[in-house]
Formats: C-alpha cells, structure tokens, sequence
C-alpha cells in the first residue's frame, strides 16, 4: 500500500509553525520595547543641560549664597547667557559641583545605552522580517509545486532549503521548541554505550536517535529490545536490508522530512546508490512482530504505508558527520 504524502505547502508549513510563531513573538516584543523607547530617551535627557550648569558653577563657587536650593549664574564663556543651577541644601558648593557631574555623566550614558537599543531592536526588526520573508518565498515556491506550475521546484530541494532556513533562525538565538531528549534507557546508549551488537547509532537531522542494524542478528535486537510503540520502523520493501528505528519521544509529531531522511538511510544502508530512487516500508514500531522460529530479523509488519526517496547524497553524509 502507498500513502500519498501530504501537499508540500501543508508540509513546509506544519516543519515551520514553531519558527514562524517564535519570529512572530520576537517581532511582538521588539516593537513594544521600541514603543517604550522614546519615553526612556526623554528621561535620560538633560544630561548636557546639567553639565553645562556644573561647568559653570564650578568657576563660579564664590558667588553662590549659603544654603541656596537654585541660583542662576552667567557663562562665561557666552555673552549674555545664564544658567539656572539647581543646589542641594546640605551640600557645599564643590559638592554640588560633583553631583551635577556625576548625574550628567549618568544620563548622558543612559540615553546612550537607549540610542544603542533602539538601533539594535531595529537591527533586529529588521533581520526577522527578513527571515519571514524568507519563508514566505519558501511557502510560495512549495505551493507552486502543488499547482504543478512550470519550472517550480522539486520537494527535496524546497525541503533542503527549509532545513537551511530553520537553522539559520536557530543561528539568529530565536528560541524555537527544545528537541526531544533520549529516553531513560538510551541515555548511554546516545555515548555510543550499552548497543546490543550489530546496532549503530546515528542523529537525525532534529537530532533525534536514530538506530540502524549492521547485521542479521542486530536487526533482530534492534526490533526486539529497543523498538518501542510509538517509535518508527523503516526498511527497503520487499528486499532484505538494515532495519532502521526513529526514536519518537511521548506524543511528539514525526515531521515529514525527518522520515523521509531515515528513510534515505535505510536505503542506503541496504546498498541503495546515491542519487538513486527506492521504496521505504514505514510503520509504527507496535505494528511490527518478530517472525517466531524465523531467520533473525525476519518480521511481520502491518498498516504499514510506504515513502518513495531520492537518496540523496548530503543527507547521508550529514548522518555520518553528526556522529563524529
């Protein structure tokens, strides 16, 4: 039995959801913290005017009344210019002197840090809406090829540049849904530890676990000590091969393009070329049964449905890699 594989704009759309609602996000808050912005600048202002007024009452100590709170002194420095002074009572005129400094100084920083901000959350405004404009290139370019329109491009390719979208979001430290982490009892198994023999373990390109059978015997083990339910079994139909696990953690959605990735990878391990086509035997790990008294890794399967892949290349090198 094949399964037609959902449109490829339903798919781009459902591997993006948590990337386009976190851009979403970051764009919501970097445009009310520019809203706020403005208010903070007018608090931070002033700061010139107050040094301009330490300045002059600095050279100016002498003419200063005791226990004044204001006093408005000339420049001398502009001709017919004056300057209103605030004073604190308690201090002596030097001291005032050096509070004025020191609140100039302070505000004169504060609007500098507020003019950096604001630059930075525009920067920032600016580099999200790139990126959703990004995927929005992406989606129309996936919904060409579900409107069979001439020229559009093929699903791998608009996957690959998905895949290339989604870690360059990563990149940009958008907090995005964490990844699964290893079941309990994979835990050491993840450190390349505690493998039944003739098992291997590889990432996925969500960094998920992914299990493969090098040998007869651990394909056996593979389905029957670590397959688990709600796990994904993968296998070159009607052809003997390597059986190939994805680890699915609680009731997580498996995302098209990590299936059809392990699906390469069981094809490849069962001597399928790059570049060349095959069908992939998929099915949940609860509809698979050990053949009792048959060969090891002879098994029954069942609602099983079946993925048809290019191998591509790169995805298997990729798998390799991510186990160095």
């Amino acid at each position: 039995m094949i399964d037609e594989l959902p449109p490829l704009a339903e798919r781009v759309r459902a591997e993006t959801a948590d990337a386009r609602r976190a851009l979403a996000t970051e764009r919501k808050k970097a445009t009310r913290l520019l809203d706020k912005l403005p208010a903070d600048a007018a608090a931070c202002a002033g700061g010139e005017a107050l040094r301009l007024a330490g300045e002059v009452l600095k050279v100016s100590l002498e003419r200063v009344p005791r226990g004044a709170d204001r006093v408005t002194l000339a420049v001398p420095w502009l001709d017919g210019e004056t300057v209103d002074v605030p004073l604190q009572r308690d201090l002596s005129p030097q001291q005032n002197v050096d509070k004025l400094f020191r609140r100039a100084k302070g505000l004169t920083l504060g609007l500098k840090i507020v003019r950096q901000r604001e630059a930075q959350t525009q920067a920032r405004l600016a580099q999200v809406a790139a990126q959703l404009g990004t995927l929005e290139t992406l989606l129309q370019a996936a919904q060409a090829f579900d409107d069979h329109a001439p020229n559009a491009q093929r699903p791998r390719d608009v996957l690959r540049q998905v895949a290339a979208w989604l870690l360059a979001v990563r990149q940009m430290g958008v907090r995005l849904q964490e990844l699964p982490k290893p079941a309990p009892e994979l835990r050491k198994v993840a450190r390349g530890k505690e493998l039944p023999d003739g098992v291997r373990l590889f990432r996925s390109p969500l960094n998920a676990v992914v299990l493969a059978g090098k040998t007869a015997e651990g394909n056996d083990a593979l389905v029957t000590r670590l397959l688990r339910g709600r796990d994904m079994w993968l296998h070159l139909r009607d052809r003997p091969g390597a059986h190939v696990m994805l680890r699915v953690e609680g009731t997580a959605l498996v995302k098209q393009s990590e299936l059809e990735a392990c699906a390469m990878l069981a094809g490849h391990l069962s001597g399928v070329g790059k570049g060349d086509a095959c069908d992939i035997t998929v099915c949940a790990g609860k509809d698979v049964r050990k053949v009792k008294g048959a060969p090891a890794g002879s098994v029954y399967v069942s609602r099983e449905r079946v993925v048809r892949v290019v191998v591509d290349g790169d995805v298997i090198d990729a798998f390799y890699a991510r186990n160095r």
